[in-house]
Formats: C-alpha cells, sequence, structure tokens
C-alpha cells in the first residue's frame, strides 16, 4: 500500500487490557498540549464500540452479555429494575465481531481536521481454560490481520495511522494496574472520549486478552511504513521516563522505531 504523500494524522495506542494504554494515551496527549502540537481533545477507542453494542444488545434482550446480577443460562436479561451496565461480560463472539466492524469502519471515516487522533485498541489471544465456553472469544491481532486481508474489514486507516505504541506488561503487573481501578456507576461516551473510562475487570476478563499477539501483525505496519514503538509498563515510574522518550521520537522524529524495556 503506497502511502507516499498521505496525511497521517492517527497515533495507535495498543496492547492487552490493564496494560497502561489510557495512561500511555493522555500523556502522550499533555505532552503535545504543553508543546502547541494540536490534537483532537477526543480519544477513539474500540472499548466505546464494545460499550456501544452492549447496549444494543440489551435492547434486543440480553443474549451475548452477562451482568454480576444475571448469569449465563438466564436466556437473556433486561435492566428493567435499572440494574447497573457495569461490569458486564461478553458470552460469545457477537459483540467482539460487532466491535471490530464498527471500529475499523470508525477510525476509517474520521473526519481531517489537521489535527492528531489518539486511538486505543486493545488485542490479545483468550487463554482461559478450554472447558471454559468463554475461551472461545476472540480479540487477538491475528483474527484482525484475517480479517483485513480478506477484506471483510474496513481498511482505509491504515493510510493515515503515523505511529503504532505497543504497551506490554508482565500478567502480574497487569493484575496489580487492573486491582487498582474502581466499577463506575454509569459511563457515557465522553467518559472514554476523555480517556476516563477504564474499570476493574475480574481475572476471566483480563485472560480474554491472556497472551499479546501483536507480533502477528506488525508486519503488516511495516509493509504499510508505520513505525512501531514497543513499550514494556513493570509499574514502576521509570514507565515515565520511557514515555517520554517515545514522545520526543514520534513528535521529534531522529529513528523510525524505538524499543523501550524496563530494567
Amino acid at each position: 500500500m503506497d502511502l507516499i504523500g498521505t496525511k497521517r494524522d492517527i497515533i495507535i495506542v495498543t496492547g492487552c487490557n490493564a496494560v497502561g494504554k489510557t495512561t500511555t494515551t493522555n500523556y502522550l496527549r499533555e505532552w503535545a498540549n504543553l508543546r502547541n502540537i494540536p490534537n483532537e481533545n477526543k480519544i477513539v477507542a474500540d472499548s466505546q464500540c464494545l460499550f456501544e453494542a452492549m447496549q444494543l444488545d440489551d435492547q434486543a434482550g440480553g443474549l451475548h452479555h452477562t451482568h454480576d446480577w444475571c448469569t449465563t443460562d438466564s436466556q437473556g436479561h433486561s435492566h428493567h429494575l435499572d440494574q447497573p451496565v457495569f461490569p458486564f461480560t461478553v458470552i460469545d463472539n457477537e459483540l467482539p465481531v460487532t466491535m471490530r466492524l464498527q471500529f475499523f469502519m470508525k477510525l476509517t471515516a474520521l473526519p481531517k481536521t489537521g489535527k492528531l487522533r489518539f486511538v486505543e485498541w486493545a488485542g490479545g489471544v483468550n487463554t482461559n481454560p478450554p472447558d471454559d465456553p468463554t475461551s472461545l472469544i476472540d480479540y487477538s491481532y491475528s483474527k484482525v490481520k484475517d480479517m483485513l486481508q480478506e477484506e471483510s474489514l474496513a481498511d482505509g486507516w491504515l493510510k493515515r495511522v503515523k505511529a503504532v505504541i505497543h504497551v506490554k506488561a508482565d500478567y502480574d503487573v497487569r493484575l496489580y494496574l487492573n486491582g487498582h481501578r474502581s466499577i463506575p456507576t454509569s459511563a457515557q461516551p465522553e467518559a472514554f472520549e476523555k480517556g476516563t473510562a477504564f474499570w476493574l475487570k475480574d481475572e476471566r476478563v483480563l485472560r480474554f486478552y491472556g497472551h499479546d499477539d501483536f507480533a502477528e501483525i506488525e508486519d503488516l505496519f511495516q509493509a504499510c511504513n508505520i513505525p512501531v514503538h514497543s513499550l514494556v509498563n513493570d509499574g514502576r515510574n521509570h514507565f515515565y521516563e520511557c514515555l517520554e522518550t517515545i514522545a520526543n521520537t514520534l513528535f521529534f522524529p531522529r529513528n523510525t522505531t524505538v524499543s523501550l524495556v524496563l530494567t
């Protein structure tokens, strides 16, 4: 795909859930604002598309997700008593498929404003036990790559990507970071757009993205001349020093790729 002369205005921050994607995005946005680098004040996140898919499923009887107050064998549910929407757990691939279609279509159709756009995208291989029906839920990067190659996903967004920031973290760090979250009483679209909509998840949901298979799709970005910056979050303050290095590389480029591992 020829990207020469194409205006690139999208920065994607990606990785498994609970690795620090939103922290990374908010840091980069603040860094850009302090240096008067024009950027949109709203984040585009796949989690917003998943939330919207869940809301639609609720309106259709709640057949493809559950909440703490209902069970998987209830043949659907309703919120007629104003039961909370968080937390929710998908129970099959219906909502992930809807989310993917909407997310990448949304990225492709984003208006060009002359400002940078920050995007968050979670991916990874499901590591729940094989006897758990939810082990078949697929958020993997390899699935996205397959769908792009099959042309079943919108791919126009690839022409606009300035860089991909791939955030990694060991599972124990993810547990630690997730443990410092809380369950919101509600979530509105603006919470996702502001980068404040992250919530406590149980371990089964963490394992929906249990193994990072980003390497499966990295060559696609390389083929499109999109630089990939890898960052390991070990939960320590040095993480922010590494983020500053990446920010300098992003906005004042000297090298096309940087890989940082905390020690």
